[in-house]
């Protein structure tokens, strides 16, 4: 049996407290679902979830698009650049872009690829945080846990990888270090009041999409790129910025969400910097499984730990009939190795096995 297929069901039968999942397709259009689904349905899910993100008051337009790259490094494994990117009018991200020494590709064909957001863009790649943005040479975390930097294996299984930082970290100054010892998310509150102020019609999660899209414009402008292989992962925070990125995106092919918190109560969600008060009061009315229904049929992985248990099976299956829309019934799987919030070596086995049959991807070690 292939990876797709074994994860592709929950391995027990209960899954939980039912959440009263309001149904993506209502029962008296299933007859026509299909046709219902693409011309009416998909895109008022869409409008709504755009509503509910928010935008800013500027266009591409009102500013230079431009990347910077401001570092070139060797690396036994890849070589990196380090791209100084404007994300709006006076805001830029910092964005480490790795290139394996042994493409998945093979060097000849085009070469797939993935975007992977976290709090900061050189712990994904397995460096030392702080030294993009100086521009000076990138050191190796030796502490970093073998589980975190997600783009580092990705990487070492032959895709080329754009390692995006989260916008507080380019919004607003450090906060002093006697209040990030007192409150740990002070800087992320002192980014969402200054976007709030800014931009007031614009949620944190809303910015965290649209700054991880345009990560995704400077990879799809690396040489040799397979725009039809790509990939968005992330963790927990990652997890959710590579899940609004790829059911918003179209550009994006995959997506590997790690105990990002399906259920809205779950998580984080109502933070300033994500939804704030836009997140709605009860289970019944949107949720998350809408979004992922906008991502079909495009696969989808979840691994699953804490935040996200077996009752996040119920957001899976409340997406899968818009899935088997086009056949694509088994493209959402999920692992629930139901310990801790961090994944496990095993876990990460499995999603990066599911990857490889996804994508076709050669046989590879992640592992250093």
């Amino acid at each position: 049996m292939s990876i797709i297929s074994q994860f592709s069901r929950p391995a027990y039968e209960n899954t939980g407290r039912d959440h009263g999942l309001r149904p993506v397709i209502p029962t008296e259009t299933r007859t026509t679902a299909a046709e219902t689904w693409e011309r009416e349905l998909r895109p008022a899910l869409r409008r709504e979830w755009l509503a509910r993100l928010g935008a800013p008051s500027y266009s591409q337009g009102d500013y230079d698009p431009a990347a910077e790259r401001i570092r070139e490094q060797e690396e036994p494994e890849f070589r990196l650049e380090v791209y100084r990117q404007p994300t709006g009018p006076g805001m830029a991200q910092i964005v480490i872009v790795l290139h394996p020494r042994f493409p998945a590709g093979g060097g000849a064909g085009p070469n797939p690829c993935a975007v992977v957001p976290f709090y900061h863009a050189e712990r994904s790649a397995g460096f030392v945080v702080g030294g993009a943005r100086r521009g000076g040479r990138l050191e190796r975390d030796a502490d970093l846990r073998e589980v975190v930097p997600l783009g580092l294996h990705l990487v070492r299984l032959g895709l080329t990888v754009a390692c995006v930082e989260a916008f507080p970290f380019n919004t607003v100054e450090a906060p002093p270090a006697a209040e990030l010892e007192a409150d740990p998310f002070a800087w992320w509150r002192a980014a969402a009041a200054r976007l709030r102020r800014d931009q007031p019609a614009w949620t944190g999660l809303g910015r965290l999409v649209h700054d991880t899209s345009r990560a995704v414009d400077l990879l799809l402008a690396q040489p040799g790129i397979d725009s039809a292989r790509v990939l968005a992962m992330g963790h927990s925070l990652g997890g959710k910025m590579a899940f609004f990125t790829g059911a918003l995106d179209e550009r994006i092919g995959a997506v590997i969400g790690s105990d990002f918190g399906l259920p809205w109560r779950s998580t984080n969600w109502h933070e300033p910097w994500y939804l704030g008060d836009r997140v709605p009061a009860d289970d019944h009315g949107p949720g998350l499984h809408e979004v992922l229904a906008l991502l079909a049929p495009r696969p989808f992985f979840l691994v699953a730990g804490e935040t996200d248990n077996r009752e996040s099976w119920q957001y899976l299956e409340a997406a899968r009939p818009v899935y088997a829309l086009s056949g694509a019934g088994e493209g959402i799987g999920c692992i629930d190795h139901s310990s801790g919030h961090a994944p496990p070596v095993a876990a990460l086995e499995v999603a990066y096995a599911w990857l490889g049959e996804i994508f076709g991807l050669p046989a590879r070690h992640w592992r250093a």
